[in-house]
């Protein structure tokens, strides 16, 4: 609407509805999925020099989701990048 006349839309959510958030979250779901995969192959290492564990490197990057905003956390900037890499590609499909 402007002012008292109605302008229908034929595609998209309305900017700041409240759909909108839960529509992101349903479409970004995967992503984490994809994330975490990825937290697995991770060449993390201890102190001793062992490998960490699959639960300790998923827990070692932190993916946090808000709405349609998500951050990604992780101390080894280069895992940043690789993670920004994966997810360009995993977003490339959805247009």
């Amino acid at each position: 609407m402007d002012g008292n006349k109605l302008f229908p839309t034929s595609e998209g959510t309305p900017q700041g509805g409240v759909i909108s958030p839960l529509l992101a979250n349903i479409a970004l779901h995967g992503m984490e999925e994809k994330i975490k995969e990825f937290a697995n192959t991770i060449d993390m290492k201890r102190p001793d020099g062992t490998q960490l564990s699959q639960r300790d490197k998923r827990k070692s990057l932190n993916f946090i989701r808000y709405a349609d905003d998500f951050v990604l956390l992780h101390e080894d900037i280069t895992v940043v990048q690789r993670c920004k890499e994966i997810i360009s590609e995993w977003l490339k499909d959805m247009g």
